[in-house]
C-alpha cells in the first residue's frame, strides 16, 4: 500500500575499446523528512550511475579494463526504518585485470559522501574514502 513510481533509462555501449554505462531514474515515492519527523509518502527521487571504461588487450586471454565510476541518488528507500531518506554521491576509480578468462582481480578506490537519516539518525552525513580489492573466479 505504499505508493512508488519511477520512470529509468539505462545505457550500454561495451568497451571496444571504450565503453561507457549508465541508468538514471526518477519518480515519487516515500521518504522520511526530518523537518516533521514523518514519512512524506510521495516525495520526489532521483538517482543514477555512469561508468565509463576502457578495454585493453594485452593478449588473445589477458585483459586489463580501467574504469571510473559517478552514482548519485536523492530520495527514500522504502524497505528501510522510517523509509529512510539518503543523499548519495560516489566517484569511483578502479583497475579489473584479466591475467586469463577463469580469473580476474579488482582494485577500486571510492571516494564517498553519503547522508541517510531517519527518526534514530536524523543528521548522520558521512564521508570517507575505501580500498575495494576482490579476486574471483570464474567457471
Amino acid at each position: 500500500g505504499i505508493f512508488d513510481q519511477r520512470v529509468a533509462v539505462s545505457a550500454v555501449l561495451y568497451p571496444k575499446p571504450f565503453g561507457i554505462q549508465a541508468e538514471y531514474n526518477i519518480g515519487k515515492g516515500p521518504r522520511y523528512d526530518k523537518l516533521t519527523n514523518s514519512i512524506n509518502t510521495s516525495a520526489h527521487l532521483e538517482g543514477g550511475y555512469v561508468t565509463l571504461n576502457y578495454k585493453y588487450d594485452v593478449s588473445k586471454d589477458h585483459v586489463i579494463f580501467p574504469f571510473a565510476k559517478f552514482q548519485y541518488y536523492d530520495g527514500g528507500k522504502k524497505f528501510e526504518k522510517d523509509a529512510r531518506s539518503y543523499v548519495v554521491r560516489d566517484y569511483e576509480l578502479g583497475l579489473e585485470w584479466q591475467p586469463f578468462k577463469a580469473f580476474e582481480l579488482v582494485a577500486e578506490w571510492v571516494i564517498a559522501d553519503r547522508t541517510f537519516e531517519d527518526s534514530a539518525l536524523p543528521n548522520n552525513r558521512q564521508r570517507g574514502n575505501l580500498l575495494r580489492l576482490q579476486a574471483q573466479f570464474n567457471f
